[in-house]
């Protein structure tokens, strides 16, 4: 398929809702200005922070406060489990911005086929499989978030249509989207070659991350190990010299330390689109990333989040005190003018520059530019490894943990120069290699916007094995960055339902058919 311009160029697409539908529908470049009018509306910064802070905000890894950082007091609400339905971090429009964008393909892009006679079945079918998985990917952050929703899959194109939409059972929605990504991978491009498009646009591997995180989520596990082995064929070895009429575009490899401390952090958070990473949303000088610098800072300031003292413990372990990632993820005890002094750890991760190791500590230097055109990362080969990992303790059959160990060593090595091997006997239960794989995930993955799923997933798992609505585990974790009142913090999430977010008011009142999360039921 011929990308229609530059990167630049499709990311300053018109929005969907500023085109007049009769002018469209009529050509395959229609078709294709509408399908990068999806990705577009996923760059917009109510659904960026959505996803960042839907990510983070509750998890272990962040600290806010309104008297000191930046923070908002709707994010210190719901930070501190003290949630309204009136708080403005609720509504869920953004998501289902993107899922209207992607219906309204999803109708009207067969019909041009029939108006454009150079607008194949293939292109359709290319189309239709990104749409789906773009789809899929804003309904998992949907049911992550709030578990049952409204399922839509039709587009809405004026107000004399039904908005009055039921919700339906979170696993559901996610059954029906492995269905509907398993039609995607079978019509999704390998690649769109060695372009930028290549990590901003779905591919088959993306549609097979995507897959093996809803399988990872619904207790799936052989279905999420043989999703992530999908992706291998087209992994390499770092030190492998590929032949360039050979290469495909989709070949994937771990980003190496040895030659360079560095590498890792340069290639996927400075220069971006990386040999690791599978999906980014990108951003430029047009279309900013305005909500990494508003949530975690610059040069000059803290953000409105900060690391909480918690992500400091997993690099506390001997095994971990030198891990490079405990060094580019935050820096310790910042203080400029405007922040809260010493003492608060400013994320460093997406908005450094580089740093430097010293032999009395680690000299950062921050990214300077008013422009904030960092990317963001979706997947990465390091997601597929630890997904798999996870599955595999999970499962726990033959030499699951063993293999389970060899990936997570794939990881941890490249962050650790000088250390050996983990060993599995140093984690020879499957209750140890959980705990392993789950803070190897955090190390690797924090302030990326996962750590709060990854909770909510523990605490499922938790919930499902014995019968109760308690999660210890999770609740252990999760109030490590309390230092006042984890006690009333715990006794909240104790509730599954209190993992999830109420709907807005603003949702109730403008759909009828919808009931509250029963936690916050309070009539």
């Amino acid at each position: 398929m011929v990308l229609s311009g530059s990167c630049n160029d499709w990311l300053n697409i018109k929005p969907l809702d500023k085109m007049v539908e009769e002018d469209y529908w009529k050509t395959g470049n229609d078709v294709e200005s509408v399908v990068l009018a999806c990705y577009r509306a996923m760059e917009e910064d109510d659904f960026m922070q959505r996803i960042i802070l839907g990510g983070e905000l509750r998890s272990d890894n962040v600290m806010v406060d309104v008297s000191t950082l930046h923070s908002t007091q709707d994010q210190q609400d719901i930070n501190d489990a003290n949630i309204n339905v009136t708080n403005g971090l609720l509504p869920w429009k953004p998501f289902y911005t993107v899922i209207n964008y992607c219906n309204t393909v999803l109708k009207n892009a067969p019909g041009v086929m029939d108006k454009d006679p150079t607008y194949t079945s293939g292109y359709l079918h290319a189309h239709e499989a990104e749409v789906l998985t773009l789809r899929a990917l804003a309904y998992f952050y949907l049911v992550r978030l709030y578990r049952d929703v409204p399922y839509i899959d039709f587009p809405y194109s004026d107000d004399t249509q039904n908005v009055n939409v039921p919700k339906m059972d979170g696993d559901s929605i996610l059954n029906l989207q492995v269905d509907a990504l398993l039609t995607a991978e079978k019509s999704s491009l390998k690649s769109w070659g060695n372009s930028q498009s290549q990590k901003g646009r779905i591919t088959k591997n993306t549609v097979r991350a995507l897959l093996a995180d809803i399988y990872l989520w619904l207790g799936k596990y052989d279905e999420c190990i043989d999703a992530c082995n999908r992706i291998m064929p087209d992994v390499i070895p770092y030190d492998e010299i590929l032949n360039p009429d050979l290469a495909t575009g989709a070949e994937l490899r771990l980003i190496d330390n040895q030659k360079n401390y560095m590498n890792s952090f340069n290639s996927l958070f400075c220069q971006t689109n990386s040999a690791e990473s599978i999906f980014e949303l990108q951003f430029n000088s047009t279309v900013q990333n305005n909500e990494i610098p508003d949530l975690y800072g610059n040069y000059t300031t803290m953000g409105k989040l900060a690391a909480s003292s918690a992500a400091v413990i997993p690099f506390q372990d001997n095994a971990f005190t030198n891990d490079l990632r405990g060094m580019f993820s935050f820096v310790r005890d910042f203080s400029t003018s405007g922040t809260t002094g010493q003492g608060v750890s400013q994320i460093f991760k997406y908005i450094g520059n580089f740093y430097i190791i010293m032999a009395d500590g680690v000299s950062y230097s921050f990214n300077t530019s008013t422009i904030a055109d960092m990317d963001w990362i979706v997947y990465r080969l390091a997601d597929v490894y630890l997904m798999k990992a996870e599955a595999l303790v999970e499962r726990n059959t033959g030499s699951d943990l063993s293999d389970a160990m060899a990936l997570v060593n794939l990881i941890y090595l490249r962050s650790n120069l000088t250390a050996l091997p983990l060993m599995l006997t140093n984690y020879p239960s499957q209750d140890l290699m959980q705990s392993l794989v789950l803070d190897e995930r955090q190390r690797e993955f924090m302030f990326e916007g996962k750590r709060w799923f990854d909770l909510v997933r523990l605490a499922r798992k938790e919930d499902r094995e014995n019968g109760l609505n308690n999660h210890p585990k999770m609740l252990e974790l999760v109030t490590r960055k309390y230092q006042f009142n984890a006690d009333v913090v715990r006794s909240k999430l104790r509730f599954m339902d209190a993992l999830y977010l109420p709907v807005a008011q603003s949702e109730l009142i403008a759909n009828k058919a919808l009931v509250q999360n029963p936690y916050y039921n309070v009539e």
